[in-house]
């Protein structure tokens, strides 16, 4: 029985494994390019960049395993070339198979082994988990990642100089990597401008984050003005009549020293990263207050904020703020403040000295604000600074005062009515 004949090899790969081919192209070049300024992003644009980083290579990492997958299981064309020449072209490829996939493993596991954890979230969307492997494994990781990552020029340029070999005797190699309706010529421009225009993007290019899963839009600290304006209480003469009421003779009206915070009371504080703010805010927080102005001694306040209610507008910055190099939300969920009696420093004026308890660490604090109140509604803007170091926030690298200066402002606008 005479045995069926082998299929003859296609003239070009399939339409799938093409598109991979050039999409995989240009998100290498952008990554590189892009690691190479890495060191030179300031601000809170440093904090987008690696996190784009980090989504392009987990994107290389998939698209690279389903490449193989088809070149394992498709048809492509016949091998080109004879002795050196064949196994040279084979090394090249696996290769870059190679980079492909064990360069964005070893930044994963880098990642993964960090002595902070900064929670991957691919292009702000979709969480990425770390993998469970012990501290030991990040040196090796860092060490396998640079020795990849500059492999990949040198193995371009061999590429390049082996297409340029092909594009000189004209033979069918290069057509082989284009649709089939794409002169090579055409295909050749096509591929170097896109390649052209990734390496720009990655080099200069700005680091949008229109994908980023934002938190609700954050309001921007109050500015405090210095001082509010107040009305200046009228001086009674002394020969003047008291002022007629309302009150039967004899009868006294109680005053409530106590007030509700209502809606529109905003907590926010403002850090620096890089010389450039982050401005944010604490969704969650409740005060009680006791406040008459002619008894000041026993004014008080009692305020608990959750801290995992902290917004700066960036969803992955605030998992890294619950994290236990900075505020440790697992450990000490609350931060609580609590000052009585009260000064007078101006009118319209005051200060309060109490103890702020964060973080497992109590220290005192002052607040100094303006107070604006017309009848039963009075409202009150101050601020404060505080060491974040002081309270522990921060550690490990984080500890370091270079990106993240040691104080941090705080800010509040308190809107209440007094109680019945």
């Amino acid at each position: 029985m005479a045995s069926t004949p082998p299929k003859p090899a296609p003239a070009r790969y399939h339409g799938v494994a093409i598109l991979l081919h050039w999409l995989l192209a240009g998100l290498l070049v952008y990554q590189f390019a892009l690691g190479l300024r890495l060191d030179a992003v300031t601000g809170t644009d440093k904090f987008a960049a690696f996190q784009l980083h980090k989504s392009i290579g987990i994107t290389i990492l998939l698209l690279s395993l389903a490449r193989l997958a088809l070149r394992l299981t498709l048809p492509r064309p016949a091998e080109f070339g004879q002795g050196a020449q064949k196994l040279a072209a084979q090394v090249v490829h696996w290769a870059f198979y190679g980079i492909m996939v064990f360069a964005p493993l070893s930044g994963w596991i880098i990642v993964s082994t960090a002595k902070l954890k900064v929670p991957t979230l691919l292009f702000g969307v979709v969480p990425w988990p770390h993998l469970p492997l012990p501290p030991a494994f990040n040196q090796p990781a860092v060490l396998a990642h640079t020795v990849l990552t500059w492999s990949l020029p040198a193995l371009i340029a061999l590429h390049v100089a082996a297409v340029t070999y092909h594009l000189r005797k004209r033979d069918e190699v290069p057509g082989r990597m284009f649709p089939a309706a794409t002169s090579v010529v055409a295909g050749v421009i096509g591929g170097v401008a896109w390649l052209g225009l990734t390496a720009a993007l990655g080099l200069s290019g700005p680091l949008p984050d229109l994908w980023s899963h934002k938190a609700s839009p954050v309001a921007e600290p109050p500015k405090l003005p210095n001082p509010l304006p107040y009305p200046t209480p009228a001086m009674p003469s002394p020969n003047a009549e008291p002022a007629p009421t309302e009150t039967a003779p004899g009868a006294e009206v109680a005053v409530s020293c106590d007030w509700t915070v209502q809606p529109g009371s905003k907590l926010g504080f403002t850090a620096h990263y890089g010389g450039e703010p982050i401005n944010g805010t604490f969704r969650k927080w409740q005060a009680r207050i006791k406040f008459c102005a002619d008894d000041l001694p026993h004014a008080s306040i009692a305020a608990t904020v959750t801290l995992a209610s902290a917004a700066t507008g960036d969803a992955d910055r605030d998992e890294n703020l619950r994290g236990a190099s900075f505020f440790d939300t697992a450990q000490f969920a609350q931060g609580r403040f609590s000052a009585s009696g009260f000064k007078l420093l101006e009118p319209g004026r005051y200060a309060a000295s109490g103890k702020l308890s964060l973080h497992g660490v109590d220290r005192p604090v002052r607040i100094v604000f303006t107070l604006v109140q017309r009848g039963a509604a009075a409202t009150a803007q101050g601020s404060t600074s505080l060491s974040r170091l002081a309270f522990g926030v921060g550690s490990d690298e984080w500890a370091a005062t270079d990106q993240i200066p040691d104080a941090v402002a705080v800010q509040f606008t308190i809107r209440a009515v007094r109680a019945n």
